[in-house]
Order: C-alpha cells, then sequence, then structure tokens
C-alpha cells in the first residue's frame, strides 16, 4: 500500500513537473516585436469586441497615426486594458514608437509628466494602490508590458510577467 502512495505522489510530480515546463516554453515564445502580411487598422481591434474609452492627439507621436486608450478581452470579465497605437509600417512602429513604449511599460516606467517624452495620455498610464495586502498605497504603472504586432504598438496591463500573454491575447485574436 505504502509502495503504491509513493508511485502515485511520484508521477504526480512528475506531471506537474512536465506541465509547468510546457507554460514555461510556451511563454518565452512570446515576441515582443513580430511582423505581420497585413497593415492594420483601428477597426480591426474593433470588429473583435474592443471598447474605446477614448482617442489621443497623436500629433507630438511621431510616426503615429493614431491612438487610444480602451479594453477587451475574450469575455467581459477577463477584459484588461489597453493602449492601441497605429503606425503606417512595421519599421515605423518600430524606429519610431519603440522607445516610447519602452519608456511608459514596466516596474520602471516613467509615469510623471516632468519625465514622460509623450504627455497625452500620461494619466491612464497610471493606477493608483499597491499589491494585495501589502498596506502599500500611491501610484504605480499600468502597464507591465508592451508588444508590436505589423504596424500596431499595443501596451498591455498586467505585472511585467503576464503583460506580454496579454498582448498576445489580443494579437492572436486579430485575423491576419
Amino acid at each position: 500500500m505504502n509502495k503504491i502512495f509513493i508511485n502515485l505522489i511520484v508521477i504526480t510530480l512528475l506531471i506537474i513537473g512536465c506541465s509547468s515546463q510546457n507554460s514555461e516554453s510556451e511563454k518565452s515564445t512570446l515576441e515582443v516585436i513580430s511582423d505581420s502580411e497585413r497593415v492594420f487598422i483601428i477597426d480591426d481591434f474593433y470588429s473583435i469586441g474592443f471598447k474605446k474609452n477614448k482617442s489621443y492627439d497623436v500629433a507630438e507621436l511621431e510616426g503615429a497615426s493614431e491612438a487610444l486608450f480602451g479594453f477587451w478581452g475574450v469575455t467581459k470579465s477577463e477584459s484588461k486594458t489597453y493602449e492601441i497605437r497605429i503606425y503606417d509600417s512595421h519599421q515605423n512602429a518600430v524606429s519610431l514608437g519603440e522607445s516610447f513604449a519602452k519608456e511608459v511599460t514596466g516596474n520602471d516606467a516613467i509615469i510623471k509628466s516632468s519625465q514622460s517624452s509623450w504627455k497625452e495620455g500620461l494619466k491612464d498610464r497610471r493606477k493608483s494602490g499597491g499589491p494585495r495586502g501589502s498596506g502599500d498605497s500611491g501610484t504605480f504603472p499600468r502597464y507591465g508590458n508592451y508588444a508590436i504586432h505589423g504596424n500596431v504598438i499595443m501596451l498591455c496591463e498586467g505585472p511585467e510577467e503576464i503583460a506580454l500573454e496579454n498582448c498576445w491575447d489580443l494579437i492572436n485574436n486579430l485575423s491576419d
């Protein structure tokens, strides 16, 4: 009886270990920059249920034709916040827009007006509060990561480690 119980524990641990290795390898395949044959327009996002909260003036965001703040999720309960920036080409999204995306994403994101290169929508890139149960409160970056897919830059909500997954959830629902 003891041998059977020990064998069951070993098998269970092996299954859990293998499944977490697969999950880690899937995460590592998510790229921040990926090209697409397609040139996306904002209507492509609306067609999959993206809800616009507000549009931004892109006069000072070099190369961008459109930028907006909104939310999307496969289901309403899974909705996350995104900032979508449209460029005329993949090359321009990378060369003109990536530095702006890096600046406002991640744990070290610039969310103070005095330090930000593009101030439009800055208040939407911040959130108040703190980690649950920590007792900390303050202002924190909303977007943990970004993705550039084709001619689009997406700033994606969540901690750094899962925000890129949120970007790819959105990308995978766009039809290339």
